[in-house]
């Protein structure tokens, strides 16, 4: 099951009035996920419902899932044409050595078949490198976005002031992360508690929005990088890979038929 289902089934097992201690008990352990107990953290201590929150992290999970998905099938066409491009030559020569020519003898007697050998097998090796480094550098990252404000929401939940929620949750995300939310989210924070302040809006509802917002704005740069990397993935293929064709089979081969003339 993956993460994101797991966080529904958690947050259907809070909401039927499962305690979190015992909802936890019942999935097999919530994911390694430093978020995650981040928010469960706070809703132990102010005694606050956690399963608004868990919906939302499990939406977060489903994006990146679904991310991860897009990036695979991006990966698919290129990885294939890779591997083609490494079985093809094999069998191309092998085929050639059965009919008749002597490729095996050509290529090892000859230093420059050596050589154009090497330069495939390089470029095969850095189509690999520049590849990973593309997919590396579109892949999401867990960057605990919009989670402070999903933790001050959580707090003021459990029947508390807003100043003493905003310093609870500032608190516990310092221990669990060993570093201070983004000015971002500070910022965003502080307007959505001066906002309930002066107009008596809900500030939870402010603020799991305003984490919405950053969240969904993380999550359109994301598909943007995979959208680019259909294309970048292509470059490493033409530029790399199909010459690469060319050292390993094309040139030996060409070179064995003109030496058996």
């Amino acid at each position: 099951m993956s993460d994101s289902l797991t966080l529904v089934k958690f947050s259907g097992l809070i909401r039927s009035g499962v305690s979190i201690e015992k909802a936890i008990q019942i999935i097999g352990g919530l994911p390694e996920d430093k978020s995650l107990r981040y928010l469960l953290k706070i809703a132990q201590e102010t005694g606050s419902a956690v399963a608004g929150e868990i919906d939302q992290v499990a939406s977060i999970y489903l994006q990146r899932d679904r991310a991860m998905q897009r990036i695979e099938v991006a990966q698919t066409g290129p990885r294939s044409s890779a591997r083609l491009v490494l079985w093809l030559p094999l069998i191309t020569l092998a085929l050639a050595q059965l009919s008749g020519l002597d490729v095996s003898h050509a290529v090892s007697s000859n230093k420059i078949l050596i050589l154009s050998f090497g330069l495939g097998g390089l470029l095969l090796v850095v189509a690999k490198l520049v590849s990973g480094k593309l997919i590396k550098k579109a892949t999401p990252v867990n960057d605990n976005l919009g989670f402070f404000l999903l933790g001050v929401a959580l707090a003021c939940s459990g029947r508390t002031s807003l100043h003493r929620a905003h310093n609870n949750a500032l608190d516990v995300y310092k221990e669990t992360f060993g570093s201070l939310p983004s000015n971002q989210e500070l910022q965003l924070c502080a307007e959505a508690l001066h906002t309930s302040t002066h107009t008596g809006a809900r500030v939870g509802e402010l603020l799991r929005g305003s984490a919405e917002a950053m969240q969904r704005e993380s999550a359109t740069k994301s598909e943007v990088k995979i959208e680019k990397l259909n294309i970048r993935l292509l470059l490493p293929l033409g530029f790399a890979v199909l010459p690469a064709f060319i050292f390993i089979a094309v040139i030996p081969l060409t070179v064995s038929i003109l030496g058996s003339k």
